[in-house]
């Protein structure tokens, strides 16, 4: 095990499958039949696991928290991420002994949101939906970008550090041609495109060493279907110019990505290196490992739950934005 890591054996038992649909499930191989409903429970497993439950609390609070996710229950199978905030959340209320409901954005229209007494909104949300979110008038923490322009207690993570982190980390190990593969989102409402503020510091540092080449930059969906084709374009596109080191917007992204160079005999990491953004946990059980920036999840998590209750508490409260710090993780996909 690596920290709480759970191993395949673990997971597979609790699962009811063998260890080998684990570990396939886990690299999204997308040769393995099996169901959704299997997949989901596998994926959800590996993610519990890593939490230390806490003992519940005697409360006497009355509050429920409703958790809104605006990822679609498919679109979190692809990015775990937001998934471990969630589990984050969930375990610091089971240990204060408050009550939390996870909905998705496209379920508000048939919630009774008066039976709640606040709201943590994960995800990249636009002017329309914060309205509708706004429109309950419920205390509100949002997770994942700075709501504080709208007046909104928000909680995201450090992204823009570690592009610098990685950068440097190549050229010290004589990595000079560097690409990356940024992610696109898009809104819950589908008609707003949320750009990886990444993919703009990347340009910006390596423009300032006279090392950019836009040919190296390739921008799609997060998932690992998404980053298997965008490597695939790489690879077809440059040939023997592919960059040394790659930085890939998501775990499961690289994922996808490693599956391309396997393909075409790429050796991971002595031709190409790779560092990826999240540590979920199929991170780990990559083959190679994954080299990851670690975010700090369950801290995020905790951080927008006590704002949130403080918020319930005073509703005067001033409001604030919170970065939490994030970690280079360095294994086997990376010199």
């Amino acid at each position: 095990m690596e920290g709480n890591t759970a191993t395949i054996r673990d997971v597979a038992k609790q699962a009811g499958v063998s260890a080998s649909t684990v570990s396939r499930i886990l690299n999204y191989d997308d040769t393995l039949s099996v169901s959704d409903e299997t997949r989901r429970t596998v994926l959800e497993i590996v993610e519990k696991l890593q939490y230390k439950k806490k003992v519940k609390k005697n409360s006497s609070s009355n509050d429920k928290i409703a958790i809104i996710q605006w990822h679609s229950s498919k679109e979190e199978m692809n990015d775990l991420y937001y998934l471990q905030i969630q589990y984050g959340i969930e375990n610091k209320a089971l240990g204060m002994g408050i009550a939390v409901s996870t909905l998705s954005f496209s379920d508000l229209i048939s919630v009774h949101m008066s039976r709640y007494n606040g709201i943590i909104a994960i995800g990249k949300f636009d002017d329309a939906e914060i309205t509708e979110l706004a429109s309950f008038n419920l205390p509100l923490v949002f997770i994942g970008q700075n709501y504080l322009p709208y007046g909104y207690d928000s909680v995201q993570s450090d992204f823009i550090s570690p592009i610098s982190w990685i950068i440097r980390h190549f050229i010290e190990n004589d990595i000079d041609k560097i690409g990356m593969i940024a992610g696109q989102e898009q809104t819950g409402t589908k008609h707003n495109t949320v750009y990886d503020p990444r993919a703009i510091t990347f340009k910006k540092e390596l423009s300032n060493l006279n090392i950019f080449n836009p040919d190296f930059m390739f921008e799609g969906s997060y998932g690992p279907d998404s980053g298997f084709k965008l490597m695939e374009q790489a690879i077809n596109k440059l040939d023997k110019n592919l960059p040394s080191g790659f930085i890939i917007g998501s775990d499961s992204m690289a994922i996808g990505a490693l599956k391309a160079l396997k393909q075409h005999s790429i050796n991971v990491p002595k031709r190409v290196s790779l560092i990826s953004f999240n540590d979920v946990s199929i991170a780990k059980y990559a083959d190679p490992s994954l080299s990851t920036i670690h975010v700090y999840t369950e801290i995020m998590g905790e951080r927008a739950f006590n704002l949130l209750i403080e918020r319930i508490h005073n509703s005067k409260k001033i409001p604030e934005s919170i970065i939490i710090g994030s970690k280079f993780i360095k294994r086997e996909s990376s010199i």
